[in-house]
């Protein structure tokens, strides 16, 4: 369910590189921005599956939620672009705590005799998320403001990480 909540307000990142042509990123260097927030992702992703593995997988989750509730509440806010710059490296860090993490809590959370079939649905909520979130970020962008769909983003966010955060348990910590 927190899953779900988060992804509704996780639109497609074509929305972050439009508004970080907004912001005035030329075009020329959108490859370049959308590159760097990849290879933070890269460069961290060991380290962060290694603390994963000693802190637990909710708290690196809720953390990586929190983090792109601030870097959505800066592109809301936000316009130039160092900002954006800024923002999208950030956002490399969201990716790196949550990505492969998800997918572990996922699999860790899973009933042994049913575990493909949950880590499916699992992916099916995720993906299933995506066209809303998009279809609302889009709505938002163009009749209300380019803002807009990064409040929402943030907003979801913030609640999801709060609600995972509450939903820890003991059973949780790494063994």
């Amino acid at each position: 369910m927190i899953v779900g909540l988060f992804g509704l307000g996780n639109s497609s990142d074509a929305f972050l590189l439009l508004r970080a042509q907004g912001m005035g990123v030329s075009p020329v260097h959108m490859l370049l921005l959308y590159a760097m927030f990849n290879a933070v992702e890269a460069v961290l992703a060991y380290a962060a599956g290694n603390l994963s593995d000693r802190v637990g997988r909710r708290p690196l989750i809720a953390l990586g939620w929190g983090i792109f509730a601030v870097v959505y509440l800066g592109f809301a806010l936000l316009s130039s672009p160092a900002a954006a710059w800024i923002l999208f490296t950030v956002y490399g860090l969201y990716y790196t705590l949550t990505q492969g993490t998800q997918k572990a809590l996922a699999a860790d959370l899973a009933h042994p005799e049913r575990r493909g079939m949950e880590i499916g649905a699992f992916h099916l909520l995720v993906g299933v998320s995506a066209l809303p979130a998009s279809l609302l970020a889009g709505l938002l962008y163009s009749k209300v403001s380019p803002s807009a769909p990064f409040y929402v983003g943030a907003a979801t966010a913030a609640l999801s990480a709060l609600l995972l955060w509450g939903s820890q348990r003991k059973t949780d910590r790494p063994s």
